[in-house]
């Protein structure tokens, strides 16, 4: 059984029963948030016991089905490829928080928006500082309004 002070923030786990990969974005005292690899699917909040039994860390479980196929995985890139449809809004990075994978955007309409590296390319995440002028898509997330494709734009473009 997993224990929680053998992970942390941004580590990888695998769910048991389906093999689906998720990163875990916040360990609380009662649950887990985790953010899944595939982004056609939502953030899942766990039961912090639940979470014990039902994932391990990391990759080391396999449930006996391939992973990946030639074709399958042509499929799936596809997929994460895909961007949110929405209106595109800018603004300014409020906050970061690099060692947890997360920040918080202010957009131009005042409203402040949450944002976490899974909805950017690692790279794009990586050079993201505070006061960095941005476009991104905001989303409905099952905590509320996210921001996703969240990158940065030169000051004054259009």
């Amino acid at each position: 059984m997993l224990q929680l002070d053998e992970v942390e923030s941004g580590s990888q786990v695998t769910h048991k029963n389906t093999g689906l990969r998720y990163q875990i974005v916040e360990i609380g005292d009662d649950e887990v948030l985790l953010s899944p690899e595939s982004q056609d699917m939502q953030d899942l909040e766990v039961p912090a016991e639940l979470f014990c039994q039902e994932f391990v860390s990391g990759d080391r479980y396999n449930t006996g089905r391939p992973r990946r196929s030639g074709r399958g995985r042509g499929r799936r890139q596809a997929t994460m490829r895909t961007a949110p449809a929405g209106p595109k809004v800018k603004g300014k990075i409020k906050k970061l928080v690099r060692d947890r994978g997360f920040g918080f955007v202010r957009g131009d309409d005042g409203k402040e928006v949450f944002f976490h590296r899974s909805g950017l390319g690692a790279q794009d995440y990586d050079s993201l500082s505070e006061g960095d002028l941005v476009e991104y898509v905001v989303q409905e997330g099952p905590r509320g309004a996210r921001a996703e494709n969240v990158r940065a734009i030169a000051e004054g473009a259009e």
